[in-house]
């Protein structure tokens, strides 16, 4: 295992990540660290960066230094974006902090910035066009995506410190008007900007993570969760209204707005809302990704091209991270999928016609059913529910992280009521229902999991292939296999009270050699 540090020298904060690597290239973040420096504060009026920001900066540099020399880091990354990149004293600076930390700081141009902006979008999503927006306190990085790859790329010299400096919006809001000219002009200068209705913008960073956590805590929103999270463009202007009414001590007060942005908020929302309404874009998605995970990426994939498939990716990652089986994974997967598509018309809708990628769905579940372990063992499948929602999956909509957590959850025989869950209670009522299609899926779905485990319960892969025959009262499993596997038949059976309970019908095994 080794360990890579990323420093992000940013106009409002300065960030750290520590990551855990392997030469597998599968890794996990470990900590982070954040200080609002405000280094770009006041460079509006002569491009200088101010002696007691730098102060500030070198102070917090230092200390991200001597953690990186106390956790054994073995390769440090350290960039500087807009504050650093427009200061008349660049050098000055960037010579001032090799000579305290010894720390070599990489100034990124404004289109490098949104490179890496993308990668660690699109290493994150499974989308295959956008327009990426990342507000920063003194840029916005635009970059529009378009089959998974830049189509068209800028960084604007301006960000949330300096529009809210612009327009002096540390309290109360009272040039709306000018903000929304200003705004549209420096947006109209960029024609690939214009009609890009049929796309979503994704929203890169922590000012536009803030207007997401706003609109959930006012709409008691079930999951503490912001990747991939939808807002509509009367959702960002509704936040923008809210904060624009409401004094700086008033804006502390809102709950999901982190109490250290809430000064240049007004400023930062106004810049989302205001390109969602030139462009005619409708609905904002969010990422908890952006350059300091494209920075990752950047440097674990060698190749620079984009992940294939998301999805996979960061299964493969969390199975790796926390060493789990990953061939009876792949043997349970396989059998899981197997026996689920044959059982289709034994459930009551049309799999084509669910809401959801139900492929994605059952492939996570499957082979994260035992990642619960790692906390332990007993009731692990009630551990992989919280781990699934939480470890950084990704090419998963809430609605299917959810619903994959669930039938995870419900593999273990006696154990497919799934009231522990919430799932009766009012908790995620918000995302997924509590009766018709959805709790069918996780019940009956999470019963053929648990008969899918069972049979390759001596984890060698024994079984060749499983056939299915639903029959009038019954429904037989035709196990093919070289070995004896009565053992797995048998422990397969305990699920046979649930299993004819969820479907009506007796389960029954015959085994067959091949």
């Amino acid at each position: 295992m080794n360990k890579l540090a990323i420093m992000d020298i940013g106009s409002n904060s300065i960030k750290m990540i520590l990551v855990d690597y392997r030469g597998d290239k599968s890794f996990r973040i470990i900590d982070e660290l954040k200080e609002t420096v405000r280094l770009g504060e006041g460079m509006h009026k002569n491009s200088y960066l101010k002696e007691d920001r730098i102060q500030k900066a070198l102070q917090t540099l230092t200390l991200f230094k001597n953690l990186c020399d106390a956790v054994e880091v073995d390769e440090i990354i350290a960039v500087a974006t807009a504050a650093v990149r427009e200061a008349a004293n660049q050098q000055k600076f960037l010579d001032r902090v090799y000579k305290q930390t010894g720390l070599e700081i990489r100034v990124l141009a404004g289109k490098e910035e949104a490179y890496y902006d993308y990668k660690g979008v699109v290493n994150s999503f499974d989308l295959d066009s956008g327009l990426i927006m990342d507000v920063g306190g003194g840029s916005v990085e635009l970059v529009l995506m378009e089959d998974r790859m830049v189509k068209k790329s800028v960084s604007l010299p301006f960000g949330a410190l300096t529009i809210t400096e612009k327009f002096e919006l540390y309290d109360e809001n009272n040039r709306d008007k000018d903000i929304k000219k200003h705004l549209h002009q420096e947006f109209s200068k960029l024609e690939w900007l214009k009609n890009l209705k049929n796309i979503p913008l994704i929203g890169v960073g922590g000012t536009i993570r803030n207007i997401a956590k706003i609109w959930q805590r006012k709409n008691n929103y079930s999951l503490e969760i912001l990747h991939y999270y939808n807002l509509n463009a009367e959702n960002v202007n509704s936040v923008y209204k809210k904060v624009s009414k409401k004094s700086i001590e008033e804006r502390k007060e809102i709950s999901g707005l982190s109490s250290k942005r809430a000064d240049i908020f007004i400023g930062a929302s106004g810049l989302v809302n205001y390109l969602m309404d030139f462009t005619g874009i409708e609905n904002l998605i969010i990422s908890g990704k952006g350059i300091r995970e494209g920075l990752v990426y950047d440097f674990l994939l060698e190749d620079k091209l984009p992940v294939a498939d998301v999805l996979d990716y960061s299964i493969k990652n969390l199975l790796h991270n926390f060493d789990l089986n990953e061939k009876h994974a792949a043997r349970v997967n396989e059998l899981n999928k197997n026996i689920f598509y044959q059982l289709e018309s034994e459930f009551s809708f049309a799999f084509d016609e669910f809401p959801d990628r139900i492929s994605r769905i059952i492939k996570t579940a499957a082979l994260l059913h035992d990642v619960g372990t790692n906390i332990n063992y007993y009731d692990h499948h009630e551990h992989s529910f919280y781990v699934i929602l939480n470890a950084d999956l990704y090419g998963l909509t809430h609605r299917e992280l959810l619903l994959a957590a669930y039938i995870s959850a419900s593999h273990r025989h006696n154990k497919y009521s799934l009231h522990k869950y919430n799932l009766n209670r009012k908790s995620f009522k918000d995302i997924i229902s509590r009766k018709g299609n959805d709790k069918e899926l996780i019940r009956k779905s999470g019963i053929i999991l648990e008969i899918s485990e069972s049979l390759d319960l001596n984890r060698k892969g024994l079984v060749q292939r499983v056939e299915v025959e639903s029959k009038v009262d019954h429904i037989l499993f035709k196990v093919y296999s070289s070995y004896d596997l009565r053992l797995e038949i048998e422990d397969a059976m305990e699920a046979a009270d649930g299993f004819e309970s969820l479907f009506g019908k007796e389960l029954k095994f015959k085994l067959l050699d091949v």
